[in-house]
């Protein structure tokens, strides 16, 4: 059973890498043909993969297994998927096989990764053309400015599978599937964005508009609420508390409050620092705690705070179909937290430390800059 459990592993890592289903199903395959016992063990470990094309090949499966006890073990499988907020397709209860299948119709796919030092996003539509390969649409998003970049083209499968290759080396953070439709509607609101800025959208964007209009559907919210239940987030303040540990997780990373904001209260940590007046390390705090609280309440008074609890709703998503599922609540808590008034006595772990990360990163480019100079110094 140690192999299926490292197939397992290696389903939920093509996964959230892009491979194309049929190729993960043709490997699946062989396991299938072994006995019920094997099929049965690896339907029941599906379930650990919450993705949507879990229950894509949990169906297949069921199509070419005829044994009973392995079919019902499958349709609890679809169920347990469906209960942890994962969209799956009903089996009927009086289907029988046909021993010819129709030719199976695939749907839109789509992909994205999270957001990157300049918060844009890596977005990615697949659109099959039955008989002929897919027509591939992607682009760079960014959620204060619109769209970055936009293409797409048809191409063959074989073509498909080297660009997430390609995707998967290039890609700052990881890319993950999400619905097609959700895909779409990012892209329709980076296209208005662009227009509201009076800026001209991409030339290949206006070309297969309506290819993406024909897929995107409207959200009042972002994907991660169809995953998670709410009522389970708010109010933890457990939850809430290890925010601030997020910034030490990869995909945030490259988070940073943008320069030509942060640096004012930078240069008063420095200013505090360099100061002449003699003051105890104690007093020192006090004041650096001083500036961390003023940046916070002057920078996200306004519509940057929800600007960062999108980010955060959508970074929710991504962590989720990561399989890291206490680092999404973890994310969303901090968003739902966001809706609330700034609270001085106890601010918003998350945005605090950002504020602190964000300072502290400037000073050490101002700190590395400065001795530099003074190495180019010719010593007499």
């Amino acid at each position: 059973m140690e192999d299926i459990q490292a197939l397992i592993e290696q389903v939920k890592t093509d996964i959230s890498s892009g491979k194309p289903e049929e190729e993960i199903f043709q490997y699946l395959l062989p396991q299938l043909g072994k006995n019920p016992q094997t099929s049965g063990r690896l339907a029941e470990l599906m379930v650990n993969i919450t993705d949507r094309l879990t229950g894509r090949l949990l169906h297949r499966m069921f199509e070419i297994t005829q044994d009973k006890k392995v079919r019902k073990i499958i349709k609890r499988s679809l169920y347990r998927l469906k209960s942890k907020g994962v969209l799956v397709k009903e089996i009927s209860p009086n289907k029988k096989e046909s021993i010819l299948r129709p030719l199976r119709v695939e749907h839109p796919e789509g992909f994205g990764n999270g957001y990157d030092f300049s918060w844009n996003r890596f977005l990615i539509l697949t659109i099959p053309h039955p008989g002929r390969g897919s027509m591939v649409i992607h682009g760079l998003v960014n959620d204060t400015k619109g769209m970055v970049n936009f293409s797409g083209a048809e191409i063959s499968r074989k073509e498909l599978r080297n660009f997430f290759d390609e995707v998967k080396k290039a890609s700052p953070t990881p890319v993950v599937e999400m619905e097609a439709s959700y895909v779409g509607f990012l892209f329709t609101h980076a296209y208005q964005l662009t227009l509201a800025k009076g800026e001209t959208p991409p030339p290949d964007y206006l070309h297969l508009k309506s290819e993406v209009e024909k897929i995107k559907k409207d959200y009042e919210r972002p994907l991660i609420y169809s995953a998670i239940e709410e009522k389970k987030i708010e109010g933890d303040d457990w939850m809430l508390k290890k925010g601030g540990g997020l910034l030490k997780a990869d995909v945030f990373s490259s988070w940073r409050i943008e320069e030509g904001e942060i640096q004012p209260y930078a240069d008063e940590v420095w200013e505090a620092e360099e100061s002449k007046i003699v003051l105890d390390p104690a007093q020192k705090e006090v004041r650096f705690q001083g500036i961390y609280q003023k940046a916070l309440t002057e920078l996200f008074s306004g519509e940057r705070k929800f600007l960062y609890q999108r980010r955060l709703e959508e970074m929710a998503y991504i962590l989720l179909k990561l399989g890291r599922e206490e680092e999404a609540k973890i994310s969303l808590a901090v968003a739902k937290d966001l809706e609330k008034p700034l609270n001085p006595i106890q601010p918003n772990p998350f945005l605090f430390q950002l504020v602190t990360k964000s300072i502290f990163g400037l000073l050490a480019e101002a700190h590395e800059k400065k001795s530099k100079e003074v190495s180019l110094i010719a010593k007499p």
